[in-house]
Order: structure tokens, then sequence, then C-alpha cells
């Protein structure tokens, strides 16, 4: 028999946290597996973020909706504050100014009718 395939919680936040390791394309969408299937990169890179900032009623507050500003704004804190050790510091070090500016125009668009 077969054995059927596992994923740990570490694997999976590995795979969601994949897109802080490189960096964002020269446009703002990306083709997934090459099927022509484009997907703005803002959506990519904010995959890491739905762990936590999930649904309504999540373990942390949404983020969508929020102006890009002060989205941009609280992010770049995070990633600014070389003190900081909870999960907010150590994924946005792993994101480039960009990647931060594509994150919040993306959640800030996601709510918008």
């Amino acid at each position: 028999m077969g054995r059927a395939f596992s994923c740990t919680p570490g694997l999976a936040l590995l795979v969601l946290a994949l897109p802080a390791c490189g960096t964002a394309p020269k446009d703002d969408a990306t083709d997934i597996a090459g099927i022509g299937a484009r997907v703005p990169i803002g959506a990519e890179l904010s995959l890491g973020c739905s762990g936590c900032h999930g649904p309504p009623a999540g373990a942390m507050s949404g983020l969508e909706g929020r102006p890009p500003e002060s989205l941009r704004a609280a992010l770049l804190q995070y990633r600014q504050d070389v003190d900081g050790t909870s999960v907010m510091h150590r994924m946005m070090r792993g994101y480039s100014e960009t990647e931060i500016d594509a994150i919040s125009r993306y959640l800030s668009e996601k709510a918008q009718p």
C-alpha cells in the first residue's frame, strides 16, 4: 500500500513564506506554473499574511480594505524595528520595500467593491 502524503504545519508555513525569499517580478503579476493564469504579485506575496490575518473572527484582525498608506507604514515599521522578534518582524524583514508596496496595494484593494 502506498503512503498518504501528509503536510506538517512547519512545511505549510514554509510554503506560504517562500515568496518572501525571492524578489518581485518587474510587472505586477506572475504566471502561475506557466499556464497563463496571471496573479497579482501582491496576492502571491500576501499569502503568508492569511495564516493569521484570515477571515473575520480569525486569529488576528483582517487587513483587507485598509488604506494602503496605513498598511505600508505599519509593515515598514515592523521591517525596520531591529529589536523586534515577533513573527511580523521576521516576515517583514524578508520583503523589499517594493514587495511591501505590492502587498499594501493588494490588501487595500481586495475589499473594494
